[in-house]
């Protein structure tokens, strides 16, 4: 039993680390050990699967410490939502503890200087909780975890990466690389809220946080030599999604793009074209023309190229 939780172990950091690569998360610190500094948690020591600094493209004074956990099994995620629900709290605040004492060690100080960041510095934790079971890979489990309540002492705030979501940028951006061989590309930082960002700083070879946990992954590329947005979604295609889509890629391009592209997770060119169409009439005044696709591999999408 030992081996098996070792190997699955394994299995989950190297997964996790070629997942952080697809992210441009290139090169984070691994296997972090830090002091325990409370007697609550009843450790010497904590120990980091990752931690990754960089500087937030979405804040212009911002630097993110990110400290990464990995949690795999070889089963799916348990059956019940509370099964579920007991496990992810157990998760969790076992992350908070590794931050709380993490992020007033010496290890940390020490990388964070030799990074040598922005001015204001913000502590995060990412849970990537993967499993093994193909059947279950797009299980949702979000609904389970929507009226959580922990005690968390760090106070930070803490992400949530699941197979679903795992699944979802590994298969965005590997149809981007695939469809668009060869082309450049950079992750798109659009303007969120409140948040100010710097006008050179809208495009980058990274993910911030904030959208490594969304169900958007906005990328900007050259199409011929004009910028061009593919806004990939975790959504079903519906009139409704595509309407919220539409209006939100009009945001994020900021009328810099004139060719935006729409990808879902089961738009059929043959059963939603006509639906499609009647939502972008709306947007004919735009001047941007409005291509939607399929990511997860079907013959169908050959009738959009």
């Amino acid at each position: 039993m030992g081996e098996s939780s070792k190997t699955s172990g394994e299995d989950g950091e190297k997964i996790t680390e070629e997942l952080l690569k697809l992210i441009g998360w290139s090169n984070p610190l691994k296997g972090v050990s830090v002091p325990c500094n409370s007697r609550l948690h009843d450790k010497k020591t904590h120990g980091n699967d990752f931690v990754f600094i960089y500087n937030n493209p979405l804040h212009e004074n911002r630097t993110d410490i990110v400290y990464v956990s990995v949690k795999n099994t070889r089963q799916g995620y348990p059956k019940g939502d509370q099964g579920v629900k007991t496990t992810f709290k157990g998760h969790l605040s076992e992350l908070d503890e590794i931050i709380s004492c993490s992020k007033i060690s010496n290890e940390i100080k020490q990388a964070t200087q030799t990074f040598q960041g922005r001015k204001q510095k913000k502590h995060v934790g990412l849970l990537v909780w993967l499993h093994g079971d193909r059947e279950t890979l797009n299980r949702d489990i979000k609904p389970a975890l929507s009226r959580i309540q922990l005690d968390l002492a760090s106070n930070c705030p803490l992400y949530l990466v699941d197979i679903s979501r795992a699944s979802f940028i590994k298969e965005a951006i590997g149809h981007f690389k695939a469809s668009k061989q060869g082309t450049e590309y950079h992750f798109y930082y659009p303007k969120l809220g409140n948040v100010i960002a710097n006008a050179d700083e809208r495009y980058g070879d990274l993910l911030p946080i904030e959208l490594v946990a969304s169900d958007l992954i906005p990328i900007r590329f050259m199409l011929g030599e004009k910028p061009s947005l593919c806004l990939y979604a975790k959504q079903s295609f519906s009139e409704d999604s595509m309407k919220k889509l539409c209006s939100l890629a009009f945001d994020f391009a900021d009328g810099w793009v004139q060719d935006i592209f729409i990808g879902l997770e089961n738009y059929h060119p043959a059963d939603n074209k006509q639906t499609k169409d009647a939502v972008l009439m709306a947007y004919q005044d735009r001047k941007a023309n409005i291509k939607v696709f399929c990511y997860k591999e079907s013959i169908l999408d050959l009738r959009e190229y």
